[in-house]
């Protein structure tokens, strides 16, 4: 067993301390970084779901749009469907025909099947703005998703590093330890 002077043995504990000041210092920087990731994370999140929300608050107005249009064009629809056979029947009067025979109560008909096909158009048109509100949604809900997973995973990355550097202090710090006790003995 070597004797050490008692500067060298003041040295060998001020390195010590060092040591695990240095390893509690990194260790807090790691818990403080995870702080911060779950943060940044949390704020994401609050600020897809707002984005959601005004996501679904348009989505909402523009269906209420698009079934008064409905209902506007849909009442035209008649009040044109009304003036056409009033002129129609108004034109076979003139004539002297009879609203009433076969030939006359086709074109009436015909008149009729012509303001359904654009009734039935016209749904579907607003059918496909029905599905592309809910198509838009349902992919900004996707990509929300996705941005949180990349966050993650980018943040797990991160955290694996950190590990990485704490198990190499450690380490350090062991071999640290193995040097000092060598200079004790």
């Amino acid at each position: 067993m070597g004797s050490l002077s008692p500067l060298a043995l003041v040295g060998l504990v001020s390195q010590g301390v060092g040591l695990v000041q240095t390893l509690s210092e990194k260790q807090d920087d790691v818990r403080y970084e995870r702080r911060e990731d779950e943060l940044v994370l949390k704020q994401l999140q609050q600020k897809q779901n707002l984005q959601e929300q005004q996501a679904a608050q348009n989505a909402a107005l523009e269906r209420d749009r698009i079934a008064v249009e409905a209902s506007i064009n849909e009442e035209e629809r008649k009040r044109a469907l009304k003036r056409a056979i009033a002129r129609q029947k108004a034109q076979f009067g003139a004539r002297g025909l009879s609203t009433g025979n076969g030939s006359s109560e086709a074109v009436l008909l015909g008149l009729f099947d012509e303001t359904e096909e654009e009734l039935a158009q016209r749904e579907r048109l607003d059918q496909l703005r029905q599905n592309s509100i809910d198509l838009g949604l349902s992919q900004q809900k996707s990509v929300n998703v996705l941005q949180r997973e990349q966050l993650q995973q980018s943040q797990r990355l991160s955290d694996l590093g950190r590990t990485y550097q704490t198990s190499d202090d450690a380490v350090d710090f062991g071999v640290g330890l193995a040097n000092l006790g060598r200079k004790v003995l």
